[in-house]
């Protein structure tokens, strides 16, 4: 059996808003959790020895381009 779900055409005005206030509710809150990550991610690393990031792969200098590609998925 097959259910069938029908939208309405035209949303109304209030239920525009409601979904454009949604919407940009949840981007900004991905938004503020990432970047919260982001600068967790670099004082822990800031806090490790060079001899420490050396033994991770990277230099004190690829910290905030390493913390970028983990969080944001960006390539530099």
């Amino acid at each position: 059996m097959a259910v069938i779900r029908q939208e309405p055409n035209s949303l109304t005005f209030f239920s525009k808003v409601v979904q454009f206030s949604t919407t940009l509710y949840f981007s900004l809150s991905d938004r503020i959790k990432k970047r919260r990550t982001y600068l967790q991610t670099i004082r822990e690393l800031e806090k490790m020895t060079d001899r420490d990031l050396a033994d991770i792969g990277f230099s004190r200098s690829e910290i905030k381009a390493r913390a970028l590609k983990s969080i944001y998925k960006i390539n530099i």
